[in-house]
């Protein structure tokens, strides 16, 4: 995750939830989510321009495509911290060519140090990224699952964004540069190839998972807030929560400015944010597998899906 201001606003507790309910395309299955929260982990630090990133990627752009999904590599090469660095997104497209297209995000990038380590020796660690890149690209994969057995009735994009969490907290334009470079090179409004509304998910497999509105998207896309509470009461997940609790610099940012509405589906309450505990461990097959609900339910439920 990259970087955030301001405090808590408001907290109201959503007390209501609709039953459950399987997704037309079939069940999700959060202990596969974890296994790919796994594998991510064990190509070791993922940081934009390393080898560990670049496998990653390569793992990521396969399994879309073995899933069904049309896939390209959005490459090219950025200045951060006044070094240039390489990036590449990748772009794993579903369903319809034609017509309305919605998008769902996450980073797949690590951060190269520890910097809320409570021990300095552990600051300069790499973060390993379980939740913090691996449960957003979990969940989009699972996603991916569901579109290999049921076509979604519009186009779908699954987006993989590099370089998101190399900045500084003093420099907060370092952060989100995969996401700045594909928001830059978006097809102009009209255009097919265009989405209509963006959903990221970041850090969302926490074994205490707490999803709250997220300030910038409550401001800035309030329909699409209104459209995850929507999607929360339908599947039953109980660890979605009306109320701002956070104003984040995340991806969605950069989406936003580009006239994208998007939001940032996220559980920032995670103690081992930029931490070297940042492991497998703290990351749970339920909270992943309600997250992968309410994305499902995106795709194929939701007013957008129709």
């Amino acid at each position: 995750m990259a970087w955030a201001r301001g405090g808590a606003v408001v907290m109201l507790v959503l007390g209501l939830f609709g039953a459950s309910c399987a997704d037309d395309a079939g069940a999700v299955d959060g202990a596969r989510a974890l296994e790919r929260v796994k594998r991510q982990v064990a190509f070791g630090p993922r940081i934009s321009g390393t080898p560990g990133n670049t496998a990653a990627r390569e793992w990521i752009a396969a399994e879309a495509a073995r899933l069904g999904g049309r896939v390209e590599t959005q490459a090219f090469i950025d200045t951060i911290g006044g070094k240039p660095v390489p990036l590449a997104n990748v772009i794993a497209r579903f369903g319809p060519t034609t017509g309305r297209r919605i998008a769902l995000y996450a980073h797949f990038d690590t951060r190269p140090w520890s910097d809320m380590a409570t021990d300095p020796a552990e600051k300069a660690l790499p973060v390993p990224g379980a939740n913090d890149a691996g449960s957003g690209v979990a969940v989009l994969l699972e996603v991916a699952e569901l579109m290999k057995q049921r076509a979604p009735k519009v186009g779908v994009d699954l987006v993989f964004l590099d370089g998101e969490d190399m900045g500084r907290p003093t420099e907060p334009d370092e952060y989100c540069r995969g996401s700045r470079g594909y928001a830059l090179r978006l097809p102009l409004v009209g255009d097919d190839a265009r989405p209509v509304a963006g959903f990221l998910f970041d850090m969302v497999g926490d074994k205490d998972l707490g999803i709250w509105d997220e300030g910038n998207s409550a401001t800035r896309a309030t329909n699409l807030v209104d459209l995850v509470h929507e999607a929360a009461r339908a599947t039953g997940a109980r660890h979605f929560h009306e109320g701002i609790k956070y104003t984040l610099i995340d991806d969605h940012v950069p989406l936003l400015d580009a006239g994208l509405p998007a939001v940032d589906i996220i559980d920032f309450d995670y103690p081992a944010w930029h931490t070297p505990r940042d492991l497998p461990d703290q990351v749970s097959a339920e909270s992943l597998a309600e997250v992968s609900r309410v994305a499902a339910w995106i795709v194929f439920k939701s007013s957008l899906a129709k």
